[in-house]
């Protein structure tokens, strides 16, 4: 059996700290359901406490939930969202928000997987001649490459959405790691910034399932329990999803596996330079893009399950994980 150590945080188990949490919430009475209960409460209480603007929340058990579910919110049945042509939403989610909201996405290919103002006016203006209403810009954060969206990249393009009518949404899967890589926080990153909603990922965070979508505006709270309920994410015995954001939130977890992940790719990096071989893109979370041809790469796939990121450039993308150790580092470097 080839092994899974570098494809990434759903390839290793929850933390023992959030099973244990859902075993003690089982042998308490529920309190509530879809939502009303006291952990989803908790969990809620707790993402406030990082903010001075009153928040609006709903939980969904995966990604692309949470992306569709918030765009929903955000959206008129008419318009569209706007994104790098390598954000989540457009690419890895089988066109769920296509089917699902029947929404149009105008995305641009960027050399980094940022947008900026630039690439949104230019990417609007080569579209200007069809009937779209742009609505939501939507950026991950990290990117799909890693990269991040520094403070001011964030504040340049809320500034610009909100001057032409438009949300910002940032798609938060692995937003540990973007906070920890630029040393800041929640509210300078998000609500300094001017960003609209965004996703906290429980998933990547050691969850066993569970996002949290948080608003800004009061607005995309409005009749929101019916479109979860209508999207099939309004959970019935929603404790044991409240309480997995609970216990990340408040023991930190998702800042400690941010800190160690991260640490653990800089590591990375090190060792496939002294290998010499190319870093593609400019490493700064927790992902490790190189170039690495096929004769070795075959090699590599003998040991390890490893996929191309893109078969033309020969890119692969090696990610760590709170878990990876040193050893397994050097092991990996050992058959370059």
């Amino acid at each position: 059996m080839k092994l899974n150590n570098f494809r990434g945080e759903v390839w290793i188990n929850a933390h023992d700290e959030i099973v244990e949490a859902m075993v003690e919430a089982n042998k308490t009475p529920i309190d509530g359901g879809y939502g009303n209960d006291s952990y989803t409460k908790a969990a809620n209480a707790l993402m406030q406490s990082f903010f001075d603007t009153p928040i609006y929340t709903t939980y969904t058990v995966t990604g692309t939930a949470a992306n569709v579910m918030a765009m929903k919110s955000m959206l008129d049945r008419w318009s569209a969202i706007v994104c790098s042509e390598q954000t989540h939403i457009n690419t890895y989610e089988a066109g769920a928000f296509e089917y699902t909201l029947g929404n149009k996405i105008i995305s641009e290919k960027t050399a980094d997987g940022k947008l900026t103002p630039q690439i949104i006016a230019d990417m609007l203006l080569a579209h200007k001649k069809y009937k779209y209403k742009p609505k939501v810009i939507t950026m991950a954060q990290p990117t799909e490459y890693g990269t991040v969206y520094t403070v001011d990249e964030i504040r340049a393009i809320c500034d610009y959405a909100h001057a032409n009518g438009m949300y910002v949404y940032v798609d938060g899967a692995r937003i540990g790691n973007a906070v920890v890589a630029l040393g800041t926080n929640l509210k300078e990153m998000l609500e300094d910034t001017g960003v609209d909603a965004f996703s906290f990922g429980g998933t990547k965070a050691g969850a066993m399932f569970g996002e949290m979508i948080v608003f800004f505006r009061e607005e995309f709270n409005n009749y929101l329990d019916y479109m979860q309920k209508q999207s099939m994410q309004h959970m019935s015995k929603s404790k044991f999803l409240g309480v997995q954001l609970q216990v990340i939130l408040e023991k930190e977890l998702w800042l400690r596996d941010a800190e160690k992940s991260n640490a653990a790719a800089a590591y990375l990096e090190d060792k496939i330079r002294e290998k010499g071989y190319e870093i593609y893109y400019k490493r700064e979370t927790n992902m490790v893009f190189c170039v690495i041809e096929p004769d070795r790469f075959a090699k590599l796939c003998e040991k390890y399950d490893m996929h191309y990121w893109d078969e033309f450039t020969h890119v692969v993308r090696i990610a760590t994980t709170h878990l990876t150790t040193k050893e397994e580092i050097d092991e990996l470097a050992e058959l370059l």
